[in-house]
């Protein structure tokens, strides 16, 4: 991609957002559409594609092409997820075999990001397969953590975005977060927290309204900051392939 974001604390709170709005989304287009969590998969990468497509083609750099991935990727993973459940598997089989799937997708991006000499994490192949996993690996956590370990979705988000403050508290002033094991651990967290956040609104209000809702907010908050204080995007000049950290929030 041309344009990414800095990777500052606009990031994390907008992939907090995305997160949970990916939880929505997920679930409205499997149940709300009635396409289920397998056979709107294929909608689901013609999307992403296009979003590649036009963010290569237009002459408007702005990482808000980044964002649309993102939350594609979220609604897939969502479905993925949560197509373990129509099959019948267990979250004491799905969760162990997505976590090893998760954890060696890690490794093998920090493998890439060691060779490469680089300080900057870099958007390549094996970026956006580990954000597919992470995904995944959130909502499978997520539920678990909701319905199988009793937090419910409400103290899931409770639980994992404590976690998340803490550890971007923690490596942010070690200067860690810019490395891909504090990255994705952090990135794991938040996509769990996001399951219980969209599952806690959906049970709420239901699920129509939690999509609008928190569609309209994260939507709300990219506008902001990516398209208005545009200065939250790493410039094309600098490294268009690699996310920047930032220190200010």
């Amino acid at each position: 991609m041309h344009t990414l974001p800095r990777l500052n604390g606009r990031y994390w709170l907008a992939l907090v957002l995305a997160s949970t709005f990916g939880t929505n989304t997920g679930d409205l287009m499997s149940d709300g559409l009635g396409l289920g969590h397998v056979a709107g998969l294929p909608w689901i990468i013609g999307a992403l594609v296009l979003v590649f497509i036009a963010e290569r083609a237009s002459p408007w750099k702005t990482a808000l092409f980044f964002w649309a991935a993102i939350i594609i990727i979220r609604t897939g993973a969502t479905n993925i997820g949560d197509a373990f459940h129509d099959y019948k598997i267990d979250f004491s089989i799905s969760l162990p075999v997505v976590l090893v799937c998760y954890v060696v997708s890690v490794l093998l991006y920090r493998t890439y990001w060691l060779r490469s000499g680089s300080a900057s994490l870099g958007v390549n192949p094996i970026y956006w397969i580990t954000m597919v996993l992470a995904g995944v690996l959130g909502t499978i956590g997520g539920d678990a953590a909701s319905f199988r370990l009793g937090l419910t979705p409400v103290g899931t988000a409770i639980v994992f975005f404590a976690l998340v403050a803490l550890v971007t508290t923690l490596w942010r002033q070690d200067g860690k977060l810019s490395e891909p094991i504090p990255y994705w651990t952090t990135l794991a967290l938040i996509r769990t927290g996001g399951t219980g956040a969209g599952d806690a609104l959906a049970h709420k209000i239901g699920l129509v309204p939690s999509t609008l809702l928190t569609g309209a907010v994260f939507v709300g908050i990219l506008i902001y900051f990516y398209a208005i204080e545009t200065d939250n995007s790493a410039r094309v000049s600098q490294d268009a392939t690699a996310l920047h950290c930032e220190d200010t929030p």
